[in-house]
């Protein structure tokens, strides 16, 4: 997701700031998230991006720490570990837009395929393809659909029409999601409040938020940026946090 100017506000008040002793635990546990990831590197789809990943497995950890009893000595590690997998592993779903089972048929269903042309030294038909896997026209008809690939056009690309008449998809969406003018008046003013009150921070923290909601840098890009560990810069984000939110309640 992209993180404009206009929105920052919004990620600032959704933010659930972790309090001092969550804190502290946060950064005692940081280092299992990096080992989860590398325990599962070996498994990961070839799309799969480690630091998306990373940072998904790092939002899971600050959810075990604000949901269970740290006192729990017993369960807590393994609370953890347990949060810290499922979010990455939700972040995987996020990426895959086709389902397990349905990658699954369309794993059987291209072998198939594959296995029929070499025997018959050609494109076989949907006919054969249906009898060789024993499934009905209707069951065969749904299989097509559960696996059908996704394909993409350009909203650059051009719509039929006359010459310099022609127009682009993008021109021919309508933009249901447009601002009347005082919202976006709305949306400036907060934007320069938010800019205001940013400015007022202390030196690191100022430049931990610009860098994260403005810059777009992820986490550990910032923690290279100042020569710090990931942990550290998320305290000062969480501390610049605690600072900005009675500001915009």
């Amino acid at each position: 997701m992209t993180i404009t100017k206009t929105n920052a506000p919004k990620r600032i008040n959704s933010a659930k700031v972790l309090s001092s002793r969550q804190q502290e635990l946060f950064i005692k546990y940081f280092p299992v998230v990096k080992k989860i990831v590398n325990s599962m590197r070996g498994k990961l789809p070839s799309h799969a991006d480690l630091d998306e990943l990373h940072s998904a497995g790092v939002s899971g950890l600050a959810d075990a720490v604000r949901r269970l009893d740290p006192d729990k000595r017993s369960s807590f590690d393994g609370y953890v570990a347990m949060r810290v997998r499922g979010a990455i592993l939700d972040e995987l779903r996020d990426l895959d837009y086709m389902s397990r089972s349905a990658r699954s048929d369309a794993k059987h269903l291209e072998k198939i395929r594959d296995s029929l042309e070499q025997r018959y030294g050609r494109t076989p038909s949907d006919f054969e393809i249906r009898s060789e896997m024993g499934v009905s026209q209707k069951q065969y008809a749904k299989i097509l659909r559960r696996t059908r690939s996704c394909s993409f056009t350009s909203l650059n690309d051009t719509l039929p029409g006359e010459g310099a008449n022609s127009i682009s998809f993008a021109e021919s969406i309508a933009d249901e999601n447009a601002s009347a003018a005082y919202e976006n008046m709305e949306k400036s003013e907060l934007s320069e409040d938010v800019r205001r009150n940013i400015a007022a921070l202390p030196e690191k923290q100022r430049r931990v938020i610009e860098s994260y909601y403005f810059q777009e840098k992820k986490l550990g890009e910032i923690a290279r940026d100042f020569g710090l560990t990931e942990a550290r810069i998320c305290q000062i984000h969480s501390q610049a946090l605690n600072a900005l939110r009675p500001k915009f309640n």
